[in-house]
């Protein structure tokens, strides 16, 4: 039996990092990932209270977001330490650097994680590793896609990273009772 998953509000709240980087870019209507260091610094430091409120209401924290906020992290550090060799591989990678991230925490998630990649409470293992494996099929499918529209932040990041939440967050609501 499902237990009952995240509110909306508590999986809302999990998109302000990567929201919080991606608005400045969405109102200018230009991305440049290589004008991105406090950006990417600013959303990275905002995942540590989004996780902290998530564990404090007993959340479950998207896996997703997990992998996003990895990225948001290996951003920051490369892009203020400086790491330029870092830095020069995640401007050329673009998206693409993204679902690196979501998929080792998505791989990392479906086989050590009792709620899996798609971060659900159930009582039925086989339930949530099948839906964590469908899941990861996906992300390895986005991580594809992302790469060949690695050029077009719209393509090749924004539309596979809605359908990966949204298919995501259907399995949970779906889940068997």
């Amino acid at each position: 039996m499902a237990t009952p998953e995240n509110p909306p509000w508590l999986e809302l709240i999990q998109l302000v990092p990567i929201v919080s980087l991606a608005l400045p870019f969405i109102v200018q209507g230009d991305v440049d990932l290589s004008r991105a260091g406090l950006g990417l610094l600013v959303a990275a430091l905002l995942t540590l209270p989004v996780i902290a409120l998530v564990r404090q209401r007993g959340g479950i924290q998207n896996p997703i977001l997990l992998g996003t906020a990895l990225w948001l992290w290996i951003g920051a550090l490369a892009f203020n330490l400086p790491i330029d060799a870092l830095k020069a591989t995640l401007v050329a990678a673009q998206g693409f650097g993204l679902f690196v991230g979501v998929f080792a925490v998505g791989a990392l998630a479906t086989f050590v994680s009792p709620r899996g990649f798609i971060g659900c409470r159930h009582d039925d293992p086989r339930f949530i590793r099948r839906a964590s494996l469908a899941l990861l099929a996906l992300a390895a499918l986005a991580l594809g896609w992302s790469f060949a529209f690695r050029h077009n932040i719209r393509l090749g990041g924004g539309l596979p990273f809605i359908v990966l939440n949204v298919v995501r967050r259907v399995m949970v609501v779906r889940a068997p009772a």
